[in-house]
């Protein structure tokens, strides 16, 4: 007999087996219609991932191969994307096959359908042999179903974003979109994070399975970061050019926010703004106007299609502000009025804020553009800017922060921890008071503390200690009002704190920085580049081994073996000794931080160590986005004026202009967009440093008279050192169109090398040429020619004819002379340049190329026109070859041969074949100039002008009327009304006009040419052949004597050029003879 135990667990045990196959028997029965469940379950999956996949299959056709024209610029930017959609489509497609594998297994051979309940146990007992399995492939589906709906609406975002600016919906309307799918993306963005951790769990369970381990995880992460990189594009702004943003301490405030956002943004109801809208902020300096401004822009970003920034503390700075925002906008060229056009036309709403208009000698209203969809905000320390704003109070008056805010903001900036206790801020009420609770004196007080300057409790001591010499060097500079002196006084004290600070550290870096800090309040105080002191480190050594190289080829390529006459030597050895000694005198005023170590590397950690010196302390602002640095106009000012000594501040002046100089290689050297763009950065510091170069010597020359015995003032003396840096800062005004300013400096620095070094110097040929072309581009044919005359003249008489630099000035002066009109002399210089370089440099070299295209000019000119497409055939090939299909010696060469081929056409039996060749060749060069030098860049404007003479030779006379008016608005804005270019196409519009038998107008508009050419320009080629089209007009009006006049005018003009007895005079008298003998006829 079992024992009692035994049998108690037999029965326990009976009774488990009897549960377990109980519980397995009813799993089995609701298991076969839960298979039936989960696989219907399944198809609604399928289903949703069909419909997204349609929805993937439509954008990419409707929005993108639909569009040709657009498909580079919308696929490059969404390019990623697709790439990532087509993967998870592959990977989809391939879990889906093996999904469906799997169902035919538990589904069985038999029908799809249950046929018994023995049929549909079976079929949950397979299913639950490949639980595992199947559910992991269906959590598989549903992450591709995630990350396919996750990129979809990605790229919704970016196509949406890519045709904001030519779709006829309104800003509002695709604002509200983008906003709309910024909510999506970030919602599925959380769905996939949660997603991609749960397939991670579901791979480690089927690869415990069936032994494969997928690589799911990775691409799902990887979808994931495509997502998140366009969450910051989801935001209908599309410029936003403001150059730092707000503090991370930014505190108080909020009442003028809403008010600023009350008077500004549109209301909710209607996104649409009917009158332009203007606020002006005035208060005194430090009072964080500016910030509010940084606060107000981002906060509201959104908004606006563009927000923009204008630097208003000079008139300068606003017009180089302006520059910048034309630029960012990619027009060409980028000038104040283009950007301000651009502006005005826009035609979504956009945010000009203009800071600091403080001291302008220009009207504020010079500086903002016109435009219904703009609001504009002033920030300034005078009060009389207020009426610049709309009717009513939008206006704001800024004073110190109340008591609570202030303590915040220092206690926040000093890095206090919170919660603060009654005794810190005892302290920080008592800091904030005596500093006035003006935010800047605030934040710089927290920077003394948190760096250890000094502590809490005895800052204010060290603030006393500081206060009687701020107020003597201001006292020396001269003080304006009592409120301002006192305000500034206190803001300069913690200022002279944390300089102070740098100072009795004394180690290396806290001396670099202030070397840094030095030369920072001579350059613009904003956008200083960091690369602009490691170039100013390394470019003296490229600049020497390019001079070694030029003067090698210079030996090796030189064919004039004349031997000096005694005098020559002579004067060349007395001006050698004189560059000897001048160059005796000359050291380098670069701070050590900028030289190269004595193994000749620059120590870019020495330069970075000190510029986190001096951000640690906020003397300066590290913008992220541009890698540049900038400083508060007050502190700019400060650190400016701190040294006691003119002589001293004259050091630091010349050590920026040094920097400045030493930061610029000339091309060859530096001849990439790249570089240019890095030029035109220059500019706002070229123009402070020689402003603040021309006050030290004003305020020299100022002691000098008050002094009983003046000392001899010393002018500072052109040496090699400042001709060099003056070249270059012309270089610099010449890139940015400010030829005025390049001609000053220019002709200082000719003049000097002319004296020293004579007129056959390599250098003075080269900066002479460099001249001719500011010359030529400031209408100064006249002054161009004498120039060239002379330096020719020069190199013939100490080198030679066969000189490469005699050649260079030959070919330069043919250009010249066939701008004149003076087609023979010019024809002349061009054959001497290109046999000359044929014979020294070959027949393939560009500038051999380019002397024989200024010969095919003379051709076409000459009637000659087989010849001349035969000559630019030949560059045209070469130069693309050589140069590159793009470059502007290729395009130049290419826009001669497209007129050639037109000129050639005029009652021509190749008019058929001539005119589709002009049209093709022509119409490249204006696309590849759009693209490399922008829609509005004179080279641009003058290949459009010749497109729309093409267009109407081929009878689009509509076209290229549109064509010409559209130019000619950009031209009178931009070269003005009587440039070359734009009498140019005024007179083939009149052409136009004149073709559609318009005579009228035509005849008004020709009348204005001429009268413009007689008074700038008379007797310029162009001239005749304006009174030709004019005369046209007076024949088929029948105004006899008007046409006889014009015929003896242009018999005169012929005469005056030399160009009597020319083939092209007998084809413009010729067809106006058929003319008048048409309209006899018709009479009759």
């Amino acid at each position: 007999m079992a024992d009692a135990f035994s049998i108690v667990a037999g029965t326990v045990g009976l009774l488990d087996v009897c549960f377990r196959i109980g519980n397995y028997l009813y799993d089995a029965k609701t298991g076969a219609i839960r298979v039936d469940e989960d696989i219907e379950a399944l198809s609604h999956q399928i289903e949703a991932i069909q419909s997204v996949t349609r929805s993937i299959k439509s954008v990419f056709d409707n929005d993108l191969a639909h569009i040709p024209d657009t498909l580079p610029k919308n696929f490059n930017g969404t390019q990623s994307l697709w790439a990532e959609i087509a993967e998870n489509v592959t990977s989809c497609q391939a879990t889906l096959a093996e999904l469906f594998a799997l169902i035919k297994l538990i589904v069985g051979k038999e029908h799809p359908t249950v046929l018994s309940k023995l049929d549909g146990l079976r079929r949950y007992l397979r299913k639950q042999a490949k639980e595992d399995e199947f559910g992991a492939l269906r959590s598989r589906l549903s992450d591709y179903h995630h990350a396919l709906q996750t990129l979809l609406t990605s790229v919704n975002i970016v196509i949406t974003k890519n045709v904001q600016s030519t779709s006829d919906r309104s800003f509002a309307q695709i604002s509200d979109e983008i906003r709309h799918f910024r909510v999506s993306l970030e919602s599925q963005i959380a769905s996939l994070r949660t997603s991609t951790t749960s397939s991670a769990k579901a791979t480690v369970r089927l690869s415990f399975c069936i032994g494969n381990a997928h690589a799911d995880e990775p691409q799902l992460r990887r979808t994931l970061e495509l997502a998140e990189e366009v969450i910051p594009v989801a935001s209908p702004n599309v410029y936003f050019e403001v150059p730092q943003s707000a503090r991370s301490i930014f505190t108080g405030r909020r009442s003028e926010l809403a008010r600023l956002a009350e008077s500004l943004l549109p209301p909710k109801s209607s996104h649409q703004l009917h009158h332009q809208k203007r606020f002006v902020i005035f208060g005194l300096g430090g009072s964080g106007k500016t910030e509010l401004c940084r606060k107000f822009a981002q906060e509201n970003r959104h908004c606006f299609w563009g927000i923009f920034w204008v630097d208003a503390s000079s008139d300068d700075s606003a017009t180089q502000s302006l520059v910048r925002v034309a630029r960012a906008a990619n027009i060409e060229p980028p000038t104040e009025f283009s950007a301000k056009s651009w502006l005005a036309n826009a035609s979504s709403p956009w945010l000009l804020v203009i800071d600091s208009a403080d001291n302008l000698r220009e009207p504020i209203e010079r500086y903002i553009p016109e435009g219904e969809l703009g609001c504009v905000i002033v920030t300034t320390r005078d009060p009389a800017l207020r009426t610049i704003g709309m009717p009513g109070p939008n206006y704001l008056l800024f004073t110190e922060l109340n008591d609570e805010e202030a303590n915040d903001l220092l206690l926040r900036a000093a890095d206090e921890p919170a919660p603060y206790t009654s005794t810190v801020r005892h302290l920080a009420s008592e800091i904030t008071k005596k500093l006035g609770r003006l935010p800047l004196a605030l934040v710089h007080a927290g920077k003394a503390i948190v760096t250890g300057i000094c502590r809490m409790h005895d800052y204010l001591t060290s603030f006393d200690d500081h206060w009687d010499r701020v107020r003597a060097v201001r006292s020396r500079r001269g003080s304006s009002a009592q409120i301002q002196e006192d305000a500034y006084t206190i803001i300069y004290s913690t200022y002279e704190i944390m300089y102070r600070g740098l100072v009795t550290r004394m180690s290396p870096a806290s001396e670099d920085a202030l070397d840094l800090l030095k030369v920072f309040s001579f350059f613009h105080h904003e956008n200083i580049r960091i690369d602009i002191f490691i170039q100013a480190a390394i470019n003296p050594e490229a600049e020497r081994n390019q001079r070694a190289k030029e003067a090698e080829d210079e030996r090796l390529s030189h064919v004039d073996m004349r031997p000096k006459y005694w005098a020559e030597s002579l004067v060349s050895m007395g001006r050698r000794c004189y560059l000897f000694l001048v160059q005796l005198g000359v050291r380098s005023v670069l701070p050590p931080v900028l030289r190269l170590t004595d193994s000749g590397h620059f120590d870019k950690y020495r330069l970075q160590t000190a510029l986190q010196e001096l951000s640690q302390m906020s003397l300066i602002t590290h913008s992220r986005a541009t890698d540049s640095y900038s400083m508060h106009p007050l502190i700019h000012t400060w650190v400016r004026e701190r040294p006691e000594s003119i002589a001293e501040q004259a050091v630091w002046c010349q050590a920026a202009a040094t920097t400045l100089a030493q930061s610029i290689l000339l091309p060859p050297l530096a001849n990439t967009e790249a570089d240019e763009d890095f030029r035109r950065d220059l500019l706002p510091h070229v123009d402070h440093v020689r402003k603040c170069g021309g006050t030290i010597q004003n305020r020299i020359a100022s002691n000098q008279q008050r002094r009983r015995r003046p000392w001899p003032l010393l002018r500072p003396q052109m040496d090699r050192t400042r001709t060099l840096q003056y070249a270059k800062f012309a270089f610099i005004y010449a890139q940015c169109g400010l030829w005025h300013d390049a001609e000053n400096l220019l002709t200082m620095v000719f003049d000097f090398l002319s004296k020293v070094n004579g007129m056959q110097d390599p250098l003075t040929i080269r900066v002479s040429l460099f001249l001719v072309v500011i010359y030529r581009q400031l209408d100064k044919l006249q002054d161009a020619a004498a120039l060239q005359d002379r330096v020719l003249g020069a190199c013939i008489a100490l080198k030679g004819e066969d000189d490469l630099r005699t050649l260079e000035v030959t070919d330069a002066l043919g250009v010249i002379r066939w701008q004149q009109g003076r087609f023979r002399e010019a024809d002349t210089l061009h054959e001497r340049a290109f046999k000359g370089f044929a014979k020294v440099k070959g027949l393939h070299d560009p500038d051999t190329l380019r002397a024989k295209g200024n010969i095919g000019r003379i051709l076409t000119k000459n009637c000659e026109y087989d010849e001349a497409i035969k000559i630019h055939l030949e560059t045209t090939a070469e130069l693309t070859q050589l140069l590159g299909p793009s470059h502007q010696d290729t395009l130049s060469a290419m826009d001669d041969l497209a007129m050639s081929y037109l000129e050639r056409s005029t009652g021509s039996a190749t008019a058929g074949e001539d005119l589709p060749r002009a049209h093709a060749i022509i119409l490249d060069v204006v696309e590849r100039r759009k693209k490399k030098l922008g829609r509005d860049h004179p080279l641009t404007l003058w290949a459009n002008a010749n497109l729309a003479r093409v267009e109407n030779a081929r009878g689009l006379c509509s076209e290229a009327e549109s064509r010409f008016r559209a130019g000619l608005t950009v031209a009178e804005r931009i070269l003005g009304p009587t440039h070359i270019g734009t009498l140019y196409g005024k007179t083939y519009l009149g052409y136009v006009l004149l073709c559609q038998e318009r005579y009228l107008e035509a005849e008004r508009l020709l009348v204005g040419v001429v009268k413009a050419f007689q008074e700038s320009r008379p007797n310029h080629p162009d001239q005749v052949v304006t009174m030709s089209f004019l005369l046209k007009c007076y024949v088929a009006l029948g105004q006899d004597g008007d046409a006889a006049k014009t015929r003896e005018s242009m018999e005169q003009s012929l005469k005056a050029i030399g160009g009597s007895g020319h083939p092209r005079e007998k084809v413009l008298f010729d067809v106006t003879t058929k003319n008048e003998k048409r309209r006899q006829i018709d009479q009759r």
